[in-house]
């Protein structure tokens, strides 16, 4: 049960980390300004809703995540818009304040994630704090591999937040229904966790109407996209499955796929007696992180390591257990 001590505690701890994590903003910032990396421009998006002026337009399917747009189109039209030094002049101001808008959601959606990761962990699924805090230090490792200048932060923070609210059941199932506006890959993972459950834990008629959900998630967003091809351009996916085996001999692909899946695979390989205990019949959601894999054939297996890194809220807590054995931290 979430108590006031809970509230006024993770506040707290969000003010925290606000203050301790605000020079990863500011480089954020500047990284996506100077295109530092290759990324997607959702904040051109921002602007089309802003103007409605075509060359600002998206291609589907990153058009219409509508969602995370309309949370850095809020900040866009609220927060004032903070500039910074030595940037290219050519650059116009509603970019940059666009750019800022993105980057500062992404700041604050790291904040939400590691706070509310940690109390999942200690309020729903009961850990100690010593275990909790393991977590959120794992946590910010993991999140690494995700993009930080998109939406993958808004989308795991999506997925922590229908778990944690699994047990209230309107809206747990609003969220699943809602995630269509949000990207694909959460009614991906939730109707495969949900499908696994449904056969495999109690509350049958539950995980049943979850899985439902998630169905009815894919077909609303099959609508949307639909719907989206009158005002916007589809991106042509490029399915290779050979680039894929590069995971295996590619120096890069090693690192950027081969890896982060064998750590999400790594709780249910190590798996033991006091962890079967604590997560019953849960061995077989390897099937989770390793089915993302599929997102790899058309984004590139360089962006493996993102697909599979979506679906940790599953999976980390039981790394995070596995890791505090080991360390006997208890």
């Amino acid at each position: 049960m979430i108590s006031k001590k809970h509230i006024i505690n993770a506040l707290v701890f969000f003010i925290i980390l606000i203050l301790l994590f605000f020079r990863e903003y500011l480089y954020t910032y500047r990284m996506m300004l100077t295109n530092f990396v290759p990324y997607e421009l959702y904040q051109n998006q921002v602007l089309f809703f802003s103007t409605f002026n075509d060359e600002y337009k998206m291609t589907l399917p990153a058009a219409v995540r509508l969602i995370p747009i309309f949370f850095y189109f809020i900040i866009y039209k609220t927060v004032p818009c903070f500039k910074l030094t030595n940037i290219s002049g050519d650059i116009s101001d509603d970019y940059v304040c666009a750019t800022h808008a993105v980057a500062l959601g992404n700041y604050i959606l790291l904040i939400l994630i590691l706070v509310i990761f940690l109390y999942y962990q200690i309020i729903i699924q009961g850990k100690s704090k010593q275990e909790g805090y393991l977590s959120i230090f794992l946590c910010y490792a993991i999140l690494k591999y995700l993009d930080h200048f998109a939406i993958d932060r808004f989308v795991v923070l999506y997925l922590i937040l229908i778990l944690f609210f699994l047990n209230n059941f309107k809206v747990s199932v609003l969220l699943v229904i809602c995630s269509f506006m949000v990207s694909e890959k959460i009614f991906f993972i939730t109707g495969i966790l949900f499908f696994l459950r449904f056969f495999s834990q109690k509350n049958k008629k539950n995980y049943l109407i979850f899985f439902l959900s998630s169905l009815i998630a894919f077909v609303f967003y099959f609508g949307l996209i639909q719907m989206g091809k009158y005002y916007f351009e589809f991106f042509e996916f490029d399915f290779n499955y050979k680039q894929m085996f590069r995971m295996f001999y590619d120096k890069s692909a090693i690192s950027g796929s081969l890896l982060p899946l064998l750590i999400s695979l790594s709780p249910y390989i190590f798996w033991n007696k006091e962890i079967n205990e604590n997560y019953k019949k849960q061995r077989i959601e390897f099937i989770i992180p390793l089915a993302l894999v599929f997102f790899g054939f058309l984004g590139g297996v360089e962006n493996t390591a993102r697909y599979v890194t979506h679906s940790f809220p599953i999976w980390l807590p039981i790394l995070t257990s596995r890791i505090n054995q080991l360390l006997k931290f208890n």
